[in-house]
């Protein structure tokens, strides 16, 4: 483990469930990050307690290791059931304090406040270069959305987002049965 003077580079990573996928994914970073020498502590807590005090509280652990009941990673799904890719909702600094860039926040303000879409864009890119240089998360990966239509059924688009109805108003079907 990687150390300066007293002080280990040790950190706690907590989740808000126990699903199956999620603690094999705990358990792949935490042995990627020791063969760099870092030591990762896994503690996982309900949904309620993990939403509801834990993650809010945003206390990290102090310097010279991992603390039971604090949060230096946060693991947890996030994702969009809307057409826009506003993310003030997640990284806003009066979401949860663990993240708090007041450049972002004003970019957001500036997103939600403007109706033009190329303007909105320059103000996407300018989130996105935060994005890439802040590190404020890190993707995992992207569950799949299986959807299944009927033989027979035309000009079915899958969503790029949840739901099943992005496009319904230009399906067709065989004989009008789908």
């Amino acid at each position: 483990m990687r150390t300066k003077g007293e002080q280990r580079l040790e950190f706690e990573l907590s989740s808000a469930d126990n699903a199956p996928v999620r603690l094999e994914n705990e358990v792949i970073v935490q042995h990627n990050l020791s063969v760099i020498g870092i030591k990762l502590d896994i503690q996982n807590y309900g949904a309620a307690t993990f939403f509801g005090s834990f993650l809010p509280e945003g206390k990290a652990s102090p310097s010279t290791g991992a603390v039971a009941g604090r949060n230096d990673i946060a693991e947890f799904a996030a994702g969009s059931n809307t057409y826009d890719p506003d993310d003030s909702s997640l990284l806003s600094c009066d979401q949860y304090p663990r993240y708090c860039n007041p450049a972002l926040n004003a970019l957001y303000k500036q997103e939600l406040e403007t109706a033009d879409p190329g303007q909105r864009q320059q103000i996407f890119s300018q989130i996105h270069h935060i994005y890439l240089t802040d590190f404020p998360f890190i993707p995992l990966y992207f569950p799949l959305d299986v959807a299944v239509v009927r033989i027979g059924t035309h000009n079915y688009q899958p969503s790029p987002f949840t739901g099943e109805t992005i496009n319904i108003w230009e399906w067709w079907c065989d004989n009008r049965k789908c």
